[in-house]
């Protein structure tokens, strides 16, 4: 009998093992348009900031029941990206 492949159990895309997995998530603007959200993720992206859109999927179905969509990033980096999303666009 063969056996099956252990496949690595994944908590929203970071493997359960992964040392960063404690680091904390602090939101720092709050979106109720997606290509706001989108725009603002990708400008952090671009400077080497990691973030996460939080209730993308409830935000868009329930938009008028919710507090919408939430960019997310680490503690260690809330003061940079602020700086950035501050800065006008180019």
């Amino acid at each position: 009998m063969k056996s099956i492949p252990r496949i690595p159990v994944y908590d929203c895309g970071v493997p359960l093992d992964d040392p960063n997995q404690d680091a904390e998530l602090v939101t720092i603007r709050q979106f109720g348009d997606m290509s706001e959200a989108l725009l603002a993720q990708g400008r952090l992206d671009s400077a080497g900031i990691e973030s996460f859109l939080a209730d993308t999927n409830i935000a868009r179905v329930e938009w008028p029941l919710t507090r919408g969509m939430r960019l997310q990033v680490e503690t260690a980096d809330v003061e940079t990206a602020l700086a950035l999303l501050d800065q006008p666009g180019e």
